[in-house]
């Protein structure tokens, strides 16, 4: 008897709670949006040395969207490189679209690909995005603004 692989089928109801988790998150961490144009959050953790730091950085902004650049450090690995991030006021939701080879991302991909991407590969940077603003909130300090002056 051979096995069927089943076809990957997206989880809309875990998707879209962690979309709006990472906007509240996000609301939490950068406050008023609209003069705001970089944060600095720096992760302390009792059992982590040196301090991490977290840009955040608005790229687009727009009525009902805004467009974020976050990168947590520097470095060559992958979880130093820039995620650009949509947040949606008009619903709440925030949602990874780029990564730093600026490729956009699709709701599923079907395995195994020439990319060597992951079935689920936007859902899980979307919970890594959740897992980064969790530690921000919970362990971040001396968070630096910067704003746009007002004319």
């Amino acid at each position: 008897m051979s096995a069927v692989k089943r076809r990957y089928i997206p989880n809309l109801t875990r998707q879209m709670a962690v979309a709006e988790t990472n906007y509240h998150r996000l609301q939490r961490l950068l406050g008023d949006l609209k003069q705001l144009t970089s944060l600095q959050v720096t992760l302390q953790h009792e059992q982590v040395t040196p301090n991490t730091q977290l840009h955040i950085k608005v790229i687009e902004r727009f009525n009902y969207t805004t467009t974020l650049e976050i990168q947590l450090g520097s470095g060559s690995n992958w979880w130093h490189k820039p995620l650009h991030v949509r947040l949606y006021h008009d619903v709440r939701m925030a949602e990874v679209v780029k990564s730093a080879d600026y490729r956009q991302y699709r709701g599923s991909y079907g395995y195994p690909n020439d990319q060597g991407l992951v079935a689920d590969e936007k859902a899980q940077l979307n919970s890594y995005l959740a897992l980064l603003l969790k530690q921000a909130v919970q362990h971040g300090t001396h968070l630096q603004r910067q704003a746009q002056e007002v004319a």
